[in-house]
């Protein structure tokens, strides 16, 4: 890992970010010699990939929410998506 002042991050940017895209290098920028922001490839900033729910955990869930609904609100049993949104827009 690369240390640089910010002057010189400041001066040289372009270097530096073509060193990250290429090389994987991961720069730390320092004030007075103090680390203060620290540069690094997109992937490792982004962390792991979020995770997908399965169509059948998608569908259990949903049909779970149904049911804490419909609990609360009896009246909301047999009520559509589209009767849902033409109440929504009055």
């Amino acid at each position: 890992m690369r240390e640089v002042g910010v002057l010189e991050a400041k001066t040289h940017l372009s270097a530096l970010l073509d060193a990250i895209e290429k090389d994987g290098e991961t720069v730390t920028i320092t004030r007075h010699g103090r680390a203060v922001a620290r540069l690094c490839p997109a992937s490792e900033a982004s962390g792991p990939a979020p995770r997908r729910a399965s169509a059948a955990e998608l569908t259990e869930r949903f049909q779970a929410l149904r049911e804490r609904i419909a609990a609360a609100n009896p009246d909301a049993e047999g009520l559509t998506w589209e009767a849902l949104k033409d109440d929504a827009r009055r």
